[in-house]
């Protein structure tokens, strides 16, 4: 354990801050940001073994193919309904065997296409637990929830999408409840300013939704009034627009769930309507 006096160890991935050496693996990186590359690469492996031909396969099917030419050079005409039912069943089991296969593939790595549906001429709506119940219509835009996610997590996140050249029309960041609980407001400034700076590279508009009031405590309701204040004025400063969702929140306690942070169903349908407005 390092002592408070020592400089902090920082994340070259999502520039995460820790006194602590065992929040980071030996390659520099912490620990999250070393799972997210561990199952970057096993996908990228899946992905080259799908797009690999399976040559057993290719030859059983020159094999079976060669082995219906014979038969039929070797057969003699028909001479009853037998013979003509016999083959019919053979034709239809080879039919069925074909198909059966294909869809055993399709279904086996549909999982490396759940994204699909993120492609351009859309909204990315990415952040913590608070935007869990955001609802837009579906040809409107996707809404990513990432539970106690902070900002080096969902630019950890955009990255990954970035390396399938995923563009969208616009992007919308939720985030910094979680960062400002670490009490190192200058810090999180940076890592809000790095996610921001990184979600531009993937849309030419980024917006960023704004905190809710946080009544869990005084300390935390001050820490996030003053994190709104000042996201308030370094978006437009920085070209990042801003939904100022503290005013609409603001003295409406049914919008706000009994934790004091994450909103109700109502709450939820506001924030909705904040980000749909865009």
């Amino acid at each position: 354990m390092a002592s408070l006096s020592s400089p902090p160890l920082s994340c070259p991935v999502c520039q995460m801050f820790s006194y602590s050496s065992s929040s980071f693996r030996d390659n520099g990186s912490c620990i999250k940001c070393s799972v997210l590359l561990d199952m970057e690469a096993r996908i990228n492996n899946l992905e080259k073994r799908f797009r690999t031909p399976d040559t057993k396969t290719e030859a059983s099917k020159q094999d079976l193919a060669g082995a219906d030419r014979a038969s039929s050079s070797l057969a003699s005409p028909p001479a009853s309904n037998e013979w003509v039912t016999v083959r019919g069943k053979h034709s239809r089991r080879s039919k069925s065997h074909s198909g059966h296969h294909h869809v055993h593939v399709s279904n086996r790595f549909s999982p490396l296409c759940e994204d699909n549906t993120l492609t351009g001429e859309q909204t990315l709506i990415i952040g913590d637990s608070i935007v869990r119940n955001v609802k837009l219509a579906k040809s409107a835009g996707i809404v990513r929830c990432i539970p106690g996610a902070r900002a080096g997590d969902i630019e950890s996140n955009l990255k990954l999408l970035a390396k399938s050249n995923r563009k969208f029309d616009r992007i919308v960041l939720h985030v910094g409840t979680n960062d400002s609980r670490r009490r190192q407001s200058e810090a999180t400034k940076v890592n809000i300013e790095s996610v921001c700076a990184y979600a531009k590279t993937m849309s030419d508009s980024v917006i960023f939704s704004g905190p809710l009031p946080n009544l869990t405590s005084d300390d935390m309701y001050s820490r996030m009034s003053s994190f709104n204040r000042w996201l308030s004025r370094w978006c437009p400063e920085n070209e990042v627009g801003f939904i100022d969702n503290w005013r609409s929140f603001w003295g409406k306690p049914n919008l706000i769930g009994r934790d004091g942070i994450h909103p109700t169903l109502e709450g939820a349908s506001l924030l909705s309507e904040n980000m749909a407005h865009l």
